[in-house]
């Protein structure tokens, strides 16, 4: 689709996500300098749905900035341990929108720097992740079933459960670094076992799918239909990885 008007390929997005979790878009940046990258995928995303303004300060708590872009990138200055988002470390599935009172349904994110190393972005699907659920811990399956869970962070918070079961599917809401503290003592404890399942059953394991995005490539997911996570990568400089991350609404009949 390369030299497509954006409203048509913004269409194009979008039937492909009527039918597809996750969306590899390739090609697309390689006729425009890298300097036109961001404009590009700007003007597509505000061509595909209702873009929010997901950015947070991490310096000020992770506070709303009110822009829309969030810079997901190496930075040598922050420590590995202080914040994935700005770390070389692997990160841990998840769902982005978990604490959000007023989520995204499709995330967003593109390539600006490819890390020298590693740095792919793995997904796990929600019925893949329930078969290796049930298969491994059914108990834990049953009790996280529709059980409800507070997520918060930066003074927002939702509640939903880890996983459910609606009449369009299954649908997830996870990350553990997000639970609320003041939730229920049996909670935590289901949300550690999940976490343990997780890096036990599905880390590393053919219930992921690693997408390496290349400098100009980006990728288009339901958030609430898969976990996704990132691998360690090797990185000096700040900056040696650098991607912009966003999310939007789409209309219920997508």
């Amino acid at each position: 689709m390369p030299g497509q008007p954006v409203a048509e390929v913004a269409a194009a997005l979008r039937a492909t996500l009527g039918a597809a979790k996750v969306v590899h878009l390739q090609g697309l940046a390689a006729a425009r300098p890298a300097a036109d990258w961001p404009a590009f995928y700007d003007a597509l995303t505000e061509a595909t749905g209702q873009c929010l303004h997901l950015d947070e300060n991490y310096a000020l708590g992770s506070v709303r900035t009110g822009e829309k872009w969030i810079e997901v990138r190496y930075d040598a200055a922050i420590p590995d341990d202080a914040a994935y988002r700005f770390s070389k470390n692997a990160q841990p599935l998840h769902t982005d929108e978990s604490y959000l009172s007023e989520p995204a349904d499709v995330m967003f994110m593109h390539c600006l720097v490819q890390a020298p190393a590693g740095g792919e972005t793995t997904f796990v699907d929600a019925d893949v992740l329930w078969q290796q659920l049930q298969l491994h811990v059914p108990t834990l399956a049953a009790q996280l079933l529709g059980r409800p869970v507070c997520f918060a962070k930066a003074g927002d918070s939702r509640t939903l459960p880890i996983i459910a079961q609606t009449p369009a599917g299954l649908r997830l809401n996870w990350n553990y670094h997000c639970v609320d503290p003041a939730e229920t003592t049996e909670n935590h404890a289901l949300a550690q076992q999940f976490r343990e399942f997780l890096l036990t059953h599905i880390n590393d394991t053919a219930a992921e799918v690693a997408i390496q995005l290349a400098p100009g490539e980006a990728v288009a997911w339901w958030d609430d239909q898969v976990l996704h996570g990132r691998r360690a990568f090797r990185a000096v400089a700040t900056n040696d990885r650098f991607l912009l991350k966003s999310g939007f609404r789409l209309a219920a009949d997508v």
